[in-house]
């Protein structure tokens, strides 16, 4: 005799109604749907030391990229299940299809266009694609099936009576809506009913089914699927090996399918539901309390009290016999966020969907893929015995050489890179970078500090659900980012830490969804901001021998295009947005420059005095543009007199003259010391300034001065003081209070005696 329990995956109703139903059965043998060759694990769970949730894996040892994750929480019918197996010490097995012979599939699909073909998957009709359940749902009146299915069985325990209900429901639906399965479906139900058959005949007499409500009504009816055909369904199959194992998992990635078995939406609310249902309104809400209060928020007890009734009587005009997650967010909407639905993301993350990450310990469970390929690249990259410590080091320092650093253009070093680089894409940042100065754009050096933290090992493990070799996980998690992003801004810096990283697959993904973001975009500070750091990768490329060829050719197609749209957008900016785009000026110029093409620097130049030729161009803008094409020699002195001359006129407001001077002067002072055409033209200015604007002027000029170093500041205290530039013997005499007045002044402009 067997009996058929139909749950829904992570449900806490379920989970309470399978409990109190096997109490009843007490079943000889249990049978639960997860693949077959995971039960090779189950051993480790003895004396293991378990933290929900974890996760089953079941990988191929030869191909990691062959892994399927089947998460358990503590309030899976499932893990109910394999508790209460463990307990009674009987029998349980996993009865679906293997993960090998799933991985036998994807082998033939891909050595052989027509075997691929005869396990193609049939079309389905459109009205049958989506969920099946959403047929019932529509007709109870909900719009999501999820919803009903929460609303109906997951918000309240039943009687164990419910598992035949739900089993007459399925059998109803599968027989009214005739939905063609998929041939993954069929074998998979094909391979459950012959487990089924095998127990039944080793002489259990009472076998207790633990499946997904769909599958229900096909394992009730062994004689309806004759043995010969399910047979014929498994026929032909090769099987992978494979080895399964234990892993934590995280809350937040049980809300998403991983591989085998469905997500939920709102696990840290399904825990509670599980374990205080007759009071789960109100600790929800209490909580919920709590955390604004953390947030310096106004929520009070009484504010909880009132969040409660209001979800009640939400839940009672619905129908329901007890408040949803979504009566308990709305009600803390209204009562406890006062109408800001932006304050219910706090609660949403901490009582919906939770922060939990689980933990599982024991002396039998072996390594995970991933795990075991990070060891061996810390090994091979001899990084090793930064590993074992817990301080802070200098990657390859030296008595002589305290900062150490890597040299990209040795082999040995470059793994060194690329490993960190690949962690820290992982979130598992082992070492960072160091920066040499505000220009920095890299080198064949790299500066490395390295500090191990005990969590890495959780982190690793977390990781694992992008991939069982670090450089496939570390693909996977930047394609994942990249398919949520669409921003330029976002996009150029995946595409950098991919590079960085040796990843080719994972750049040639970015870099086309960067070039198709950049050809959509109209934002030329975006496509500004995208350009250092692609330049930065061309410019050392060879030393890490990367490829770089698309990345030169998105280059070649965003420059133009930024060129061309600087000078318009220059135009009438106030002081704060002036400062914004001066300071993409500056980085856009340093890294055009800093690749020494003359393609580059002839379309930068034209885009440069574009902007100068446009009155309405702020004047800090104007200025600098000015400073880069005369020292370029694209702007010769004599235009350059003029412009200031113009500038500097009486004419001006001083405000603007302060301004164009301060982006003229930018970066270094000797320019007014080795063309003293250009001192005597601010001489004169600053000699004509009316007495009523000095004062609003002077700021101005001492930050147009500030940047300057000290030795330039005292050349250019030497030109104030006697017009040229001498060989100072002694202290200057000062002759007259008036001589003595304008020298201070000068002092003070200079940063002298501040």
């Amino acid at each position: 005799m067997h009996k058929i329990f139909g749950i829904r995956h992570h449900g806490p109703g379920s989970a309470r109604s399978l409990k109190q139903a096997l109490q009843q059965l007490q079943p000889d043998c249990i049978l639960i749907e997860a693949p077959a060759d995971g039960a090779t694990a189950l051993p480790y769970l003895e004396d293991a030391k378990i933290q929900y949730p974890i996760a089953l894996l079941i990988y191929n040892p030869k191909n990691f990229a062959q892994a399927a994750y089947v998460p358990f929480a503590q309030f899976s019918p499932e893990w109910i299940a394999i508790q209460y197996a463990q307990k009674q010490d009987i029998s349980v097995q996993f009865m679906d299809l293997p993960m090998s012979m799933h991985y036998g599939v994807q082998a033939e699909m891909q050595s052989s266009p027509d075997v691929a073909q005869l396990f193609a998957t049939e079309n389905e009709d459109p009205k049958f694609a989506r969920d099946p359940i959403a047929y019932i749902a529509q007709l109870a009146g909900y719009a999501d099936s999820e919803r009903w299915w929460d609303v109906t069985f997951e918000q309240h325990e039943s009687e164990a009576a419910i598992f035949q209900e739900i089993l007459n429901m399925m059998q109803a639906l599968r027989s009214q809506i005739q939905r063609p399965e998929s041939d993954e479906t069929l074998r998979r139900e094909a391979f459950m009913r012959k487990t089924l058959r095998k127990a039944i005949k080793d002489g259990f007499q009472r076998i207790a089914v633990v499946c997904g409500a769909w599958h229900a009504p096909v394992l009730e009816d062994l004689k309806a699927h004759p043995t010969k055909t399910d047979n014929a369904i498994l026929k032909g199959i090769k099987k992978v090996k494979t080895t399964a194992t234990w892993i934590p998992w995280t809350y937040e990635r049980l809300t998403f399918q991983s591989g085998y078995g469905a997500g939920v939406i709102s696990p840290a609310w399904y825990e509670l539901l599980y374990q205080r249902e007759a009071q789960a309104t109100i600790r929800w809400m209490v909580r919920a309390a709590r955390l604004l209060r953390k947030e310096n928020l106004d929520a009070s007890a009484a504010h909880a009290l009132e969040g409660v009734r209001l979800a009640e009587t939400l839940a009672s005009l619905r129908g329901l016999s007890l408040p949803g997650i979504e009566e308990l967010k709305e009600a803390a909407v209204t009562v406890l966020c006062e109408g800001a639905e932006a304050q219910l993301q706090t609660i949403e993350q901490a009582l919906v969907i939770g922060d939990k990450i689980g933990k599982i310990k024991s002396d039998k469970l072996p390594l995970v893929p991933l795990q075991k390929d990070i060891d061996k690249a810390i090994k091979s990259a001899r990084l090793t015995k930064y590993r074992t410590t817990s301080e802070t080091n200098w990657l390859k320092a030296t008595s002589t050489n305290p900062r150490g650093g890597i040299d990209l253009r040795e082999e040995s070093d470059r793994l060194k890179s690329q490993l960190l680089h690949r962690l820290f894409i992982l979130n598992i940042p082992w070492g960072e970078v160091q920066k040499e100065g505000k220009w920095d754009t890299g080198s064949f050096k790299e500066y490395w500090k390295l500090k191990w933290k005990p969590d890495f090992e959780i982190r690793i493990i977390e990781a694992s659900v992008w991939g069982s070799t670090i450089a496939q996980a570390a693909t996977q998690h930047l394609k994942k980012q990249a398919q949520t992003a669409q921003a330029v801004s976002i996009l150029t810096p995946l595409v950098e830490q991919a590079l960085n990283a040796d990843l080719p697959a994972a750049a040639h993904y970015l870099i086309a969804q960067l070039r198709a973001a950049t050809a959509l975009s109209k934002d030329v500070l975006a496509l500004a901001t995208a350009l250092p750091p692609l330049v930065r990768i061309i410019q050392y490329g060879d030393a890490r021998e990367t490829n770089t060829n698309a990345v030169q050719q998105l280059v070649d197609e965003l420059l133009p295009r930024i060129c061309l749209g600087l000078p318009p957008i220059c135009v009438q900016l106030d002081d704060n947005a002036s400062e914004e785009v001066l300071s993409k000026i500056r980085l856009l110029n340093h890294t055009i420059h800093s690749l020494q093409r003359e393609q580059y620097r002839t379309i930068w130049y034209l885009a440069l005095q574009k902007i100068i030729a446009i009155p309405a161009v702020h004047a800090e803008i104007s200025g600098s543009c000015s400073r880069v094409l005369f020292e370029k020699g694209v702007q010769s002195q004599q235009a350059t007199s003029q412009q200031m001359h113009f500038m500097l006129s009486s004419g001006m407001d001083s405000k603007t003259s302060a301004q164009w001077l301060e982006g003229f002067l930018y970066g270094s002072g000797l320019l007014l010391v080795h063309h003293l055409e250009l001192w005597q033209i601010l001489d004169a200015w600053v000699q004509q300034i009316p007495a009523n604007d000095f004062q609003e002027t002077l700021p101005l000029l001492r930050r147009a001065f500030a940047n300057f170093s000290a030795p330039e500041r005292g050349k250019l205290l030497q030109l104030a003081q006697h017009g040229t530039l001498v060989k100072q013997t002694a202290e200057p005499t000062i002759a007259t209070e008036e001589v003595a007045e304008v020298q201070a002044t000068v002092s003070t402009l200079l940063g002298y005696g501040v």
